[in-house]
């Protein structure tokens, strides 16, 4: 199996399709206004993709002998999940002495389950 992550396809009238204008909505919440506003600035900095080019593009993952768990489909994603992942990565970093500390210190009976089959 392969979690295909697609960015915006043109597939209504050659357009980046909105996400959060297709129809399937019913009445808005305004608890997420905000992050429409963020998303409809996305939207416009991001060429639409090609639908066929993607279609291809899946056929290539069928066709393969060593297929990944996840791909990402279009432009855009790489550079910002990099960010991303840097910016946990340093967070990590930055509070791994508290995590150790928050794993505490049992002693072995107690923290062995096979203890209490015996």
């Amino acid at each position: 199996m392969t979690v295909v992550e697609p960015a915006g396809f043109a597939t209504r009238s050659g357009k980046n399709p909105d996400p959060l204008n297709n129809g399937h909505v019913a009445e808005p919440n305004p608890s997420y206004d905000g992050l429409r506003r963020r998303l409809a600035g996305l939207m416009g900095q991001q060429p639409a993709g090609d639908p066929a080019a993607a279609a291809q593009a899946l056929l290539k993952i069928v066709d393969s002998d060593n297929p990944p768990l996840r791909i990402l489909f279009g432009q855009g994603f790489y550079p910002m999940l990099q960010q991303v992942y840097a910016d946990r990565l340093k967070t990590w970093a930055d509070w791994r002495d508290l995590s150790v500390e928050a794993h505490g210190k049992l002693d072995q009976e107690t923290a062995d389950p096979r203890s209490e089959l015996s």
